[in-house]
């Protein structure tokens, strides 16, 4: 059997936009991945162990397992849009230590929420 290709021209501005949409996949995909990682691993710890591990997260592994995190729960907390927004706009920016202490606080307490647990059995 023979297949043959056809390729069509397309404006430029189409195919960078298309492959802008790819990179963004890739990249939405990786992050995923690195952050199922870290997940599973915090999971699997004891209570203790897995509270020390998310109080010695730097800020950027901590916001981005949060946002992770919070995602996959599906709560609404205005709480954690503040911060997860403020760290998008200025990422640069050291959260306060009330701001840390929070995010951990509420961390901690969404890995250990069953729909988090379920949701990351099915991912």
């Amino acid at each position: 059997m023979n297949h043959e290709t056809k390729t069509m021209e397309v404006p430029v501005a189409i195919a960078e936009r298309v492959q802008t949409l790819i990179d963004a996949y890739e990249i939405q995909e990786k992050f995923k991945a690195e952050r199922k990682v870290v997940v599973n691993n915090l999971l699997s710890m004891d209570g203790l162990s897995c509270e020390m591990a998310v109080y010695s997260l730097a800020q950027d592994e901590l916001l981005d397992t949060l946002r992770f995190v919070y995602e996959l729960s599906g709560t609404n907390s205005k709480f954690v849009k503040n911060i997860l927004t403020q760290s998008r706009e200025n990422p640069k920016k050291a959260l306060s230590d009330a701001q840390r202490s929070s995010a951990k606080s509420m961390l901690f307490n969404l890995i250990n929420d069953p729909s988090v647990v379920s949701a990351m059995k099915e991912i």
